[in-house]
């Protein structure tokens, strides 16, 4: 979304929604609710879908259609097999939700695919002065039924019309071992496949056996896309995105229901995939472990990674989340050491000279909940750490008393929060703070807050969260300076957790607008038993990294 465009609306905004029943699946219910319980937006008017059959689902028709009967069973076995809670499609009643809302029960002119509006039903709807329609009902709208709400009907469509456009949601994806499923919120307009995308997000394909699992992350994050554009819009900023300007042209064929002779190709492919991985797990284990190299002289980029050493630690535990630190001339590096035993992290310190480790692996951090990413950074002439502290649900900091050893707690940055590999920077005078928030388990987008010290008060950024990608949103180290220009290490967690590491160069940073553009990548590419990376930092003439590798048993 863009910066301000038009002046801030003075009243909340006025909703009509559209659906098919009172009886709806619970994360549209959470929509609402969240829409209801705001103070930029209210339901002014509910239309409902009157048409026979309109409340009946597609899955049922399914087994009386024989080109779809291995669709049809898969699903069965695939709701059967996994649990998925909140299940985002639990059927809820949305009365309440809805209580004093005026209700307009109409009956659309059906037509063979798409659902019009008479006029004396517009008549009606128009007396509602709607400033935007819900979509979560009706099928295919054509005609004024479009038009009904001055910034048009918002519509899901869980694909990124760019690599998966048609259905069903998240399926193909998993099928077809497809690392990203796409979703967007757009204006419906005439030409179906070509709405006005106001919001996109990119997601892990979160599940490569279930479809179920993949849907239920998918629905549960996009849920919230609603309110985040109703308040930008409420706020005045500008929705359409600018890639609406932008020649983009669908390649890929459209995705349809599958076919019995679809699924027998790929079904067995699917079943031969789990079981490899089922073997695997048997007779192997991932482990992360450290790699580093030093600076051979000033002209020295340090960043061809086959040149790296290996710090590899003992079987029982992994070594993640490097952050070097030189200081009197000694190199230390400190990281999350995580115990497989006892499930749980602490932060850990090595010193480092250009033949290896100088010192065992000493405990500098270690609480009662899981630590990890342990950013330092400096500030009044002390050292602080700023490590990951989500299962304690806030953000902490840590003052060095005596370097390296003695942390102290200074104070909590952000209560009541479950905040990812937060990662501060001071740019001009104001500090940074860049953090991947996790809600329904998902933490793959970017938030933003800046403060005039590191101990705030902090304040978000307007256009939270700035960055809705897993390919490139949560921090992967320190943001450092190249050449004048600033840049920041993201994750790349499509293909598996930590896969890659995304370079961006930033392109705008204020208390307005923030954007960046990935300039490279850093792919797991270097080792042929190399599985990820997702950390990258330097100190000096240190650079270390962290890397993936599987471990026979």
């Amino acid at each position: 979304m863009g910066g301000p465009e038009n002046k801030p609306l003075k009243r909340p905004l006025r909703l009509g929604l559209l659906v098919d029943s009172l009886t709806q699946p619970r994360w549209i219910a959470d929509v609402i609710q969240e829409i209801r319980s705001s103070d930029v937006a209210d339901i002014a008017l509910v239309i409902k879908n009157e048409t026979q059959n309109a409340k009946r689902g597609r899955f049922k028709s399914y087994w009386h259609n024989r080109n779809y009967l291995l669709y049809a069973l898969y699903s069965r076995f695939d709701n059967f097999r996994v649990a998925v809670k909140p299940d985002p499609f639990e059927p809820v009643d949305i009365s309440a939700a809805i209580a004093g809302c005026p209700i307009l029960n109409l009956t659309p002119v059906a037509k063979k695919y798409s659902d019009w509006f008479d006029q004396k039903d517009l008549s009606v709807i128009s007396q509602y002065d709607l400033d935007v329609a819900l979509a979560f009902g009706f099928r295919i709208l054509k005609g004024e039924a479009l038009n009904i709400a001055k910034h048009g009907v918002w519509s899901y469509h869980h694909g990124d019309n760019l690599v998966n456009r048609g259905g069903p949601a998240g399926f193909w994806e998993v099928i077809d071992g497809s690392p990203v499923t796409g979703s967007i919120l757009q204006v419906l307009t005439e030409d179906l496949d070509n709405g006005i995308i106001i919001y996109r997000s990119y997601s892990a394909t979160s599940d490569r056996f279930s479809v179920k699992a993949n849907r239920a992350s998918l629905y549960w994050k996009s849920a919230s896309f609603v309110l985040r554009c109703l308040t930008a819009l409420a706020q005045g900023s500008a929705l359409p995105l600018p890639e609406n300007h932008l020649y983009r042209p669908y390649s890929n064929r459209l995705y349809k229901l599958p076919t019995n002779r679809e699924l027998l190709r790929r079904l067995p492919q699917m079943v031969a995939k789990y079981g490899v991985s089922k073997i695997q797990a048997a007779v192997s284990f991932n482990q992360w472990v450290l790699a580093y190299r030093y600076k051979s002289s000033a002209s020295d980029t340090n960043n061809s990674f086959y040149r790296f050493k290996y710090l590899t630690p003992p079987a029982d535990r992994f070594w993640a989340d490097p952050v070097p630190e030189k200081v009197a001339g000694r190199y230390y590096v400190f990281f999350e050491e995580y115990l497989y035993s006892s499930q749980k992290g602490h932060i850990s310190v090595v010193e480092l000279d250009k033949s290896g480790i100088v010192t065992s692996p000493a405990i500098v951090l270690e609480r009662d909940y899981h630590l990890s990413y342990p950013f330092i950074f400096q500030w009044n002439g002390n050292y602080y750490m700023v490590p990951e502290t989500s299962s304690n649900n806030q953000i902490e900091l840590y003052r060095c008393v005596s370097f390296p050893l003695r942390w102290e707690f200074e104070a909590v940055l952000m209560p009541d929060v479950q905040a990812k590999d937060a990662t501060l920077i001071e740019v001009n005078g104001k500090w940074w703070m860049f953090l991947s928030l996790a809600a329904h388990g998902v933490s793959d987008e970017l938030s933003l807050y800046y403060a005039d010290t590191p101990l705030g008060p902090w304040t978000a950024h307007p256009l939270n969260p700035v960055k809705s990608d897993v390919r490139s949103a949560r921090s992967a180290g320190r943001l450092f300076y190249w050449n004048g220009d600033l840049y920041r290490p993201a994750q790349d967690c499509s293909k598996r957790y930590g896969y890659a590491i995304s370079i961006n160069k930033i392109i705008s940073l204020d208390p307005f607008q923030f954007s960046e553009v990935e300039v490279a990548r850093i792919l797991p590419n270097w080792d042929k038993n190399l599985l990820a990376t997702h950390t990258l930092n330097s100190s000096d003439d240190l650079t270390v990294i962290d890397c993936l590798f599987r471990r026979a048993r």
